[in-house]
């Protein structure tokens, strides 16, 4: 799934590329004299590339609300996990608000606007949500994990690091010191959140500092090295999660409500532009 999504985005965001550098000139021609450009034709909103960008902009605007479907009801079964919904979802909030600017050719106004810019900030809002969202710990399918399920999982970690690598006691308590110098487990839940941000955007660089320090405290360790390392992090950031848990669940709940109301807007409105497009003819479809 994962190398699908990376294919799809690749797919998704060079075709979005090819075409705003073939319309350039035209999205950069002032809208006064737009009329007069040779693309004026295929790049204004109903032009013969602008109306198909909105056709695919709002498909996947609308196909987002498959993931509240399936989170809500049984009408699309359990055969794809919750969580694989939810990176659709995802591609979708980034790449369909994307074509949706295309259609636009950059010049929004009047009631489109508002619908323009409550798109971008549920699209925004959806970044800062999917962030909040992966700080609750969750299983395969996406639920979230009880208290019992977690400490279960820490458990499980310590008894990997002890059976497959012949750690010690004291050595698995040199290990985690180690690994909150580079993921801090104590503070405020500000604190956390930005230490939280910090380390998953420098990961590989708090591997590697993390490497040379066993390199160092860990000489009876040979081999899988790197896999010591993974669980050592994997470990701290789950101690971190469970610290901000309580905090992170609250917030979460403001967000669905600051979310929601511009979702119900960009849908309300996206709704009526369509309808008054097919009406007038501007959709091709009358």
């Amino acid at each position: 799934m994962k190398r699908f999504l990376i294919i799809l985005y690749a797919a998704t965001l060079i075709t979005i590329g090819y075409f705003l550098i073939l319309g350039l000139d035209y999205y950069r021609t002032d809208y006064i004299d737009r009329p007069h450009h040779e693309d004026y034709r295929a790049f204004r909103p109903a032009g013969n590339l602008g109306i198909v960008f909105g056709y695919v902009g709002s498909i996947m605007m609308i196909l987002m609300l498959t993931y509240s479907l399936r989170k809500r009801t049984k009408l699309l079964g359990k055969g794809v996990s919750l969580r694989t919904w939810l990176q659709l979802n995802i591609y979708l909030g980034v790449c369909g608000p994307l074509f949706s600017i295309l259609h636009s050719s950059f010049k929004v106004q009047g009631l489109i606007a508002v619908a323009f810019w409550s798109m971008i900030a549920v699209a925004l809002s959806g970044y800062v949500g999917r962030y909040l969202y992966q700080l609750i710990p969750r299983n395969q399918e996406g639920d979230e994990l009880t208290m019992a399920e977690i400490d279960k999982q820490m458990q499980l970690t310590t008894q990997i690091l002890r059976e497959r690598y012949g750690l010690a006691p004291e050595q698995l308590a040199q290990l985690e010191t180690l690994a909150k110098r580079m993921i801090s487990t104590e503070g405020s839940f500000v604190k956390l959140l930005v230490g939280a941000i910090i380390a998953d955007l420098t990961r590989p660089m708090l591997a590697r500092r993390l490497m040379k320090e066993m390199k160092r405290s860990f000489s009876s360790v040979d081999r899988g090295l790197k896999g010591l390392v993974r669980l050592a992090l994997e470990r701290a950031s789950l101690a971190r999660r469970i610290e901000m848990l309580d905090r992170t669940r609250e917030v979460f709940h403001y967000w669905h409500v600051i979310h929601k109301p511009f979702a119900i807007i960009m849908y309300l409105i996206m709704g009526v532009h369509i309808g008054i497009a097919v009406w007038t003819g501007f959709a091709g479809l009358s």
